[in-house]
């Protein structure tokens, strides 16, 4: 179930058709917060099941990751290990077919922004930013993938993960986001025509829509599939062709929905979802 911290707003439906000290404690007043219980890998007495330590390491599910000790493809301080429910500790070396697993705990998060909300997360007391709204998630500071301007809406993911953050936020990555979006007046079918073939920047390269349609029969109002990973690029896109966004909202990033979530309610997600974003490319 979804931890919520709404901001007032009311729940839209789905589209149809800076420098972050990774891994480190965040500095706040009145002591640190606990983290989130249904997110660790500790027991309480100071062990990790092996199975949920491979997941949670980023390998594959936990389902899989039984599979994966079954066939004695895992190891844990030099020695195979196929008994189900074994624990480990954080002192033990774990290794995946000779490469080492981490330790470290990570966080993945998705999270439905309001408008007028920064997507910064590295001062979780600042008012009116990502960060203050999951302020209780974790102790970590966590770091947005692909963040949104300050009045775009829509699904954003943050982690602590820097070899994630530092992959899906190469503007040379390219995933699925869908979009959703108003424009200041009609997309005439001509231009929605251009997008789909891809517009010339004044930069140099091309920028194409994998997908675009009218959404309910509203020539303002459109559906976007785009897998460039540039900054800004809708906004260039529509600009060149005369038009302005007035309201842009992320309906899906990577295969991952808003579904369910109100403006400013967010969720951790699945082993499957993560497993899925570091698969990607």
């Amino acid at each position: 179930m979804a931890n919520k911290k709404k901001t007032g707003g009311s729940k839209k439906r789905n589209y149809e058709p800076a420098a972050v000290r990774f891994g480190k404690d965040k500095k706040r007043g009145g002591g640190p917060k606990k983290r989130l219980n249904s997110n660790s890998t500790n027991l309480g007495d100071g062990t990790t099941r092996l199975n949920k330590f491979i997941a949670h390491a980023g390998v594959c599910s936990r389902r899989e990751a039984d599979e994966l000790i079954q066939l004695g493809s895992i190891t844990v301080n030099g020695k195979i290990i196929t008994e189900m429910g074994y624990k480990i500790s954080n002192s033990d070396v774990v290794k995946h077919e000779g490469e080492t697993l981490s330790h470290n705990e990570l966080f993945y998060f998705a999270i439905n922004k309001p408008k007028n909300f920064n997507s910064a997360c590295d001062n979780p007391l600042k008012e009116r930013t990502v960060g203050r709204l999951v302020n209780k998630a974790t102790k970590y500071i966590l770091a947005p993938i692909v963040k949104l301007e300050r009045d775009s809406t829509g699904i954003l993911l943050l982690t602590n993960d820097n070899d994630l953050y530092l992959k899906l936020s190469n503007p040379k990555h390219e995933f699925e986001k869908i979009f959703q979006l108003e424009l200041d007046k009609p997309l005439k079918q001509e231009d929605l025509e251009k997008i789909t073939q891809g517009i010339r920047l004044p930069s140099g390269g091309w920028a194409k829509a994998e997908s675009i349609s009218y959404i309910k029969g509203n020539q303002h109002t459109i559906g976007v599939e785009i897998f460039n990973n540039k900054h800004k690029i809708l906004s260039k896109i529509f600009e060149l062709l005369g038009y302005k966004i007035k309201k842009e909202d992320r309906v899906s990033f990577a295969g991952i929905t808003k579904k369910n979530l109100s403006r400013g309610e967010y969720r951790k997600l699945s082993d499957a979802e993560v497993t899925q974003l570091k698969m990607l490319g």
